[in-house]
């Protein structure tokens, strides 16, 4: 319910697949707003803050903050969604006194109002967004790092027989000192990418659009191909990816 942001899936497998892509990714989107403003004190907001909220459809994401000066001193920050999208996003309206802290996110068009809690050490608030209300406490940390996943490193393509007709499917792998970062995108819906939460045991090769949609499948003994199935809203459809180059 907002403009297409980082998580936007625009045409469906089915109307179900819309449906579900989009609440999952605005409500993390949106939830990613969250740590906008300063705490009691506006110098303690300043680092890193994390918090988990749980979507309306059950599924549990965290949401990271990140908060700094600006050379008029300012508070400023940004925020991410892990689980969910790799890109980042500012954040507006920063209100704040030494006991509460409300903000907006429009691109999201969501709101967050919460209070400092001096036991906790934490903002203890909720984000509303379409309706929903959804409780999140953001304490001091970070992600942690990605796993590493290894022997998938590189661009995969695929497509998909849907009832509205094929779509293609993209997976970029990459890993590098921080661990495994694998990204999905299916071009005939959107071009913005969600996070893929990869595995392998062998040859058994599988990810998750937490929330959304899931493969699984094997490797081929020369590693060029992943063939297997793809599973969302109780839709099983066969799919093979091959690697590029």
């Amino acid at each position: 319910a907002a403009m297409r942001p980082p998580f936007s899936l625009a045409a469906p497998f089915a109307r179900a697949y819309l449906h579900r892509m989009t609440t999952a990714r605005l409500a993390i989107l949106s939830l990613a707003a969250l740590a906008a403003s300063a705490p009691a004190f506006a110098e303690d907001a300043v680092g890193d803050w994390i918090g988990q909220v749980k979507t309306p459809s059950g599924v549990e994401l965290s949401l990271a903050a990140h908060f700094r000066k600006a050379a008029d001193g300012k508070l400023e920050g940004y925020a991410e969604s892990p689980d969910q999208s790799p890109m980042t996003l500012a954040m507006a309206e920063l209100l704040a006194t030494s006991e509460t802290l409300d903000f907006s996110l429009p691109l999201v068009r969501a709101r967050y109002a919460g209070a400092w809690d001096p036991a906790a050490k934490a903002w203890v608030g909720a984000l509303t967004q379409g309706g929903a209300v959804m409780p999140l406490t953001l304490t001091r940390g970070v992600p942690p790092p990605r796993p590493v996943v290894t022997g998938l490193d590189g661009s995969w393509s695929g497509k998909v027989a849907a009832p509205q007709g094929e779509l293609r499917l993209e997976l970029s792998v990459t890993t590098d000192a921080r661990g495994t970062l694998a990204t999905f995108k299916s071009p005939d819906q959107s071009p913005l990418p969600l996070i893929a939460h990869l595995r392998r045991s062998g040859e058994d090769v599988g990810f998750e659009l937490r929330g959304i949609a899931e493969f699984a499948g094997k490797l081929s003994t020369d590693g060029a191909t992943l063939t297997g199935e793809w599973r969302q809203s109780g839709a099983v459809l066969p799919v093979t990816f091959k690697k590029a180059g």
